[in-house]
């Protein structure tokens, strides 16, 4: 029996042993089959070739031009507006209307709020004028040094690969959850700089000081880096950096010459060769009292504060100090459990891009150098004070740092597959995104909304009635075409990856002149509030209140917050003109009573009632769905 020709139709002994007649060769076959041989070794070993001169010039500016890209969608469309946001402009705002120095909450003094965040934002209206752009060029800048400093990091720990300075800034800013935090009005992209700076410290320190004169002064200097990053970190980020940087050089490197710690005694007794690195609990005298001075200012200045604010009247902890389980969030990616499980979003798109998890693989069968293990070390650390900060799934922020250095060291050992169509997986989400967007004009939303409260009990947020076709387009399109490209210099994959969470803020940012910015902006509703302030009346808010309508309005006094109905009867015949403020979801023509005004705010409804209409409904103008 004879099989019919094609590609494996050769002479196999073995076949003709078993019966089957060997076929006659096919020159076509064969040369069909060494084109293809010969393509597939012209692309294996032009994708071996060391990136040209002119990729690396490209490669050295692609990540300052995605994080001016991320940077101008966001000033120029996005208002700020998420809770963390409003919260920092509020404490900022009274504290500047007090000229104090003590993190507030209204008018009341914040023990447990990091304060260093706030004294930037005061210092830049103090130059610049009272405004919403410097506390987020603060963070702009703040993020461009994070970018500077950690490839200057990645070359400290590997000088023999020099490309790990281009991968580290690519990925870095190619990470959604970094990109996210470049523009927004929290303290994270300070304490990541801050963090990187004394990392950058205890980078030079494992690796040892270089030989020549003035050796010690550089090994003294650099303890002096990682302690003032420290100290930033903590008055930045509170208390859990203690654990962050500490935690991370607890274990010490092993230098075999008479400057830093090396092992005298034990099995390992001697110096360590090779690049190698052992980890142990060991006390080692040089490096472990060179940590503890070190940490020092931090405990200082610490204990130095707390008798400031006690002076002040506020109650100062050490465990409270920034600590989101005692002073918990409004919202749920920083107060539920469960929004731990949205973490890899963070990292999206490297969490699931295959070349980097194939690196992974190939390093797991490998040795592990010095700088991989610190690394390593600080990405455990910088897990363990996320989970204790309190913050939950926003208290991750940190590792991003960590995870960069490290795919940066994978990337710049790996060896890419030819014809590999590698960004398919992560444009997939981004299609998916869009196409999402793209429905939200087609299918009601009120139908949706009805679903959706039938499964969780919630509302859909009301924003998403307003997105246009434009986000939906674009990350299709965009979407489609990064996912088909191929490029043969892994520098250029790593790129175009890259590229993907910037389209999809950039989508994002398209929608809020337009569509969003009328449930975001929170301005008309605060200048309304100030309003009725001046006029006299008393405000107070149904339901948990950090300052959101406080810095927008320039709210003289911060409005009371009413946890629930009884303290909202209570308080309004108690202050028979005051106004109460409260959320609702539902129709807004469904209201029981006339509001004085009514509005948006965000993914919900907001009404501004009068005391009378509290007090006449029974405190039924409060309800949370109509």
């Amino acid at each position: 029996m004879a099989s019919p020709p094609g590609r494996f139709a050769a002479t196999d002994p073995a076949a003709t042993e078993r019966g089957f007649d060997p076929l006659p060769e096919n020159p076509e076959v064969r040369l069909l089959e060494a084109q293809i041989a010969e393509a597939e070794a012209n692309i294996q070993a032009a994708a071996s070739v060391p990136p040209g001169a002119a990729l690396l010039r490209w490669a050295l500016v692609v990540p300052f031009l995605l994080w001016l890209v991320i940077v101008a969608g966001a000033l120029t469309g996005r208002p700020p507006t998420a809770p963390i946001e409003l919260e920092s402009l509020a404490a900022a705002w009274h504290m500047w209307q007090d000229s104090s120095l003590v993190p507030q909450r209204g008018h009341d003094a914040m023990g447990s709020l990091p304060p260093l965040h706030l004294w930037a934002i005061m210092a830049g209206w103090k130059l610049f004028g009272l405004g919403e752009l410097w506390p987020r060029l603060l963070s702009v800048l703040a993020s461009v040094g994070t970018l500077l400093l950690v490839g200057r990091t990645a070359l400290q720990l590997w000088p023999h690969r020099r490309l790990t300075e281009l991968y580290v800034r690519i990925l870095l800013i190619g990470t959604i959850g970094f990109a996210l935090v470049t523009t927004m009005v929290q303290p994270e992209p300070l304490a990541l700089l801050f963090a990187a700076l004394g990392f950058h410290g205890l980078a030079h320190l494992w690796q040892g000081p270089p030989p020549g004169p003035g050796r010690r002064l550089r090994y003294v200097g650099w303890w002096g880096a990682f302690a003032f990053g420290l100290l930033a970190t903590f008055f930045t980020q509170g208390s859990t950096a203690l654990l962050l940087l500490p935690l991370t050089a607890l274990l010490p490197p092993y230098h075999a010459d008479g400057i830093g710690p090396q092992l005298t005694a034990g099995p390992f007794k001697g110096p360590v060769r090779g690049g190698s690195l052992r980890f142990g609990l060991r006390f080692v005298p040089h490096w472990h009292v060179a940590l503890f001075l070190a940490t020092l200012p931090t405990l200082a200045a610490w204990f130095l504060w707390a008798q400031y604010m006690q002076a002040q009247g506020a109650q100062a902890s050490l465990l409270a100090f920034g600590n989101g389980f005692l002073d918990p969030a409004t919202e749920a990616s920083r107060r539920e459990w469960w929004s731990l499980l949205l973490v890899p979003l963070l990292l999206y798109p490297w969490i699931c891009w295959k070349t980097l998890w194939r690196a992974l693989g190939r390093q797991m069968r490998q040795p592990v150098g010095r700088g991989f293990r610190l690394c390593l070390a600080l990405l455990m650390a910088s897990v363990i004070a996320g989970l204790l900060s309190g913050w939950q799934m926003q208290g991750q922020i940190c590792v991003v740092l960590p995870l960069a250095l490290l795919g940066a060291r994978l990337l710049a050992t790996q060896e890419i597959r030819a014809r590999d169509f590698h960004a398919v997986v992560p444009a997939l989400w981004a299609l998916l995104l869009g196409l999402c967007f793209f429905l939200m004009n087609i299918i009601p939303t009120a139908h949706l909304d009805v679903l959706w409260r039938a499964l969780f009990d919630v509302s859909l947020p009301i924003w998403l009635g307003g997105m246009g076709m434009t986000s939906g387009l674009v990350l299709l399109v965009a979407g489609y075409g990064i996912a088909q490209l191929s490029p043969m210099q892994l520098l250029s994959r790593t790129i175009q990856v890259a590229i993907l969470p910037v389209l999809v803020l950039t989508s994002i940012n398209l929608e809020f002149p337009n569509n969003l910015r009328q449930f975001f902006d929170l301005k008309p509703v605060a200048e309304r509030l100030r309003e009725l302030q001046d006029a006299g009346q008393p405000i107070a808010v149904y339901g948990r209140y950090r300052g959101e309508f406080d810095f927008y309005g320039r709210l003289g006094d911060a409005p009371t917050s009413l946890p629930d109905e009884a303290a909202a009867l209570a308080w309004a015949r108690a202050h028979p003109a005051g106004i109460i403020v409260s959320y609702f979801d539902g129709s807004p023509l469904r209201l029981p009573a006339l509001p004085y005004y009514r509005g948006v705010a965000r993914d919900r409804w907001v009404a501004v009632w009068p005391a009378s209409a509290v007090l006449a409904t029974e405190g039924g103008a409060l309800g949370q769905h109509f």
